[in-house]
């Protein structure tokens, strides 16, 4: 259904390697992905569709184990950090960067964070430092 939505529809800017399609879920709407349920198992995820379109689903952070304490917008601001920089790095999600003992490079650091300007975005791992920075 995504695809039809995106190819072809002059609105919305094509699909190409670069190209990220992030979609906002309104609040008290459950998002399925996996046999998994946001605000059960995740917060928002990334992922392709034949690894052609790349996407991420950020269902409405309406859970404590999805806000970590911090208002709505400011987890949303914080999970969408962590879900684009998952994006980039494993964008056809286990084909790219990826530590079996640990996951991607966003869920080594989960929910350590900084501002930057007004927004709170999420700290990344780097090996190159050997932390979340």
């Amino acid at each position: 259904m995504l695809q039809h939505q995106i190819v072809g529809n002059p609105a919305v800017p094509q699909p190409n390697p670069n190209a990220l399609y992030f979609i906002y879920v309104q609040p008290g709407t459950r998002v399925v992905q996996g046999g998994s349920a946001s605000c059960q198992a995740f917060c928002g995820y990334h992922n392709d569709i034949s690894g052609q379109i790349f996407y991420a689903v950020m269902p409405y952070p309406g859970c404590q184990g999805c806000t970590g304490g911090m208002d709505a917008f400011t987890a949303l601001t914080s999970t969408s950090s962590h879900e684009l920089c998952e994006a980039i790095t494993d964008a056809i999600p286990g084909q790219g960067w990826y530590d079996d003992a640990n996951g991607e490079i966003g869920d080594i650091c989960a929910w350590k964070t900084k501002k930057v300007g007004a927004y709170t975005v999420q700290l990344e791992w780097s090996n190159k430092a050997g932390k979340c920075i």
